[in-house]
């Protein structure tokens, strides 16, 4: 849902998205093996993730005591990570509210695995991240080649966050 909103509001993306769609695949569905030769489509995923991550707080607890910083911190404690802050950082991103993404291409250096982490980061990273990944791209790929959903006139997208990161209610498209 956030690809496509995301999209809708950037047709120089929508269009550098079907033109790679339609070079490596012309006319026909997309298979796991095209997978590797749609970066521009994996970008435009990442970058969605960025701005939309899936999770948008995450919690852990401190297995013992340690310093964050001048903090100090209780084994027990409650910490808190927010991917939505972390992704939109000036510090970390340039341009960091902009759908840029140019950013996850192949040729560009990797943010920190600890600024961008859609599907955590470390011992309790999501299983399905390989998954998860593989199959938005090959959904994004499959419906960009016949679609390009725009959100209803005068519709104001408001988000929500339950446990994953949503739009409101209804994205009318």
């Amino acid at each position: 849902a956030w690809c496509w909103y995301l999209l809708d509001g950037a047709p120089r993306v929508r269009d550098l998205l079907r033109e790679e769609l339609g070079t490596v695949l012309g006319d026909r569905l997309p298979g796991l093996d095209d997978v590797p030769k749609l970066p521009y489509t994996r970008a435009v995923i990442e970058e969605t993730l960025r701005l939309y991550p899936p999770v948008p707080i995450l919690s852990r607890q401190a297995r013992c005591g340690d310093k964050i910083g001048n903090q100090s911190i209780e084994a027990g404690t409650i910490i808190m990570v927010l991917p939505w802050l972390l992704h939109r950082h000036k510090l970390y991103w340039e341009n960091p509210d902009a759908f840029i993404p140019e950013r996850f291409l192949p040729d560009q250096p990797r943010p920190d695995k600890c600024l961008y982490l859609p599907f955590s980061v470390g011992p309790r990273v999501c299983l399905g991240l390989r998954f998860g990944l593989t199959e938005s791209i090959l959904c994004l790929a499959i419906l960009a080649q016949k679609y390009s959903p725009k959100i209803k006139a005068g519709h104001k997208v408001d988000i929500s966050c339950r446990l994953t990161l949503r739009p409101g209610d209804a994205l009318p498209m």
